[in-house]
């Protein structure tokens, strides 16, 4: 007969109490990097008005995108024409919508007619006035 007590269960030893650390920081690291991959994706940053500047649309954007208006990126703000919207706009300039309502936060986008300016940086359309 065998004594009840003489049962042993299997030790664990140094590599479980290491995969008890080690898995939850890789799981921390594994979602800071995805923070961070996202963030800079969709064009995350310094949310300072200078860094908003400088955040403006290139001739070719990384997707491969040329603007059909460059003069008007290069310029800083686009004047809309009979029957263009944001999206319009957006299309033409390579530049988000979300960023030019961002650039332009009085801008009714329903209530856009021919002539409007549309900033695409900070203080764009001031070039337009021949403000400083």
């Amino acid at each position: 007969m065998e004594a009840r007590g003489s049962e042993r269960k299997p030790e664990r030893g140094p590599a479980s109490w290491t995969a008890r650390v080690v898995a939850p920081v890789v799981l921390i690291v594994a979602a800071v990097a995805i923070i961070m991959i996202v963030n800079a994706s969709v064009g995350g940053g310094s949310d300072d008005e200078e860094g908003a500047g400088e955040r403006q649309a290139t001739t070719t954007t990384a997707d491969g995108c040329q603007p059909e208006v460059p003069d008007a990126v290069e310029a800083g703000y686009f004047v809309i024409e009979p029957g263009d919207d944001l999206s319009i706009v957006a299309d033409r300039t390579c530049i988000a919508i979300d960023q030019i309502t961002e650039l332009n936060p009085n801008l009714d986008p329903q209530l856009i007619q021919p002539g409007n300016c549309v900033d695409l940086r900070i203080d764009g359309c001031k070039a337009l006035a021949g403000e400083p």
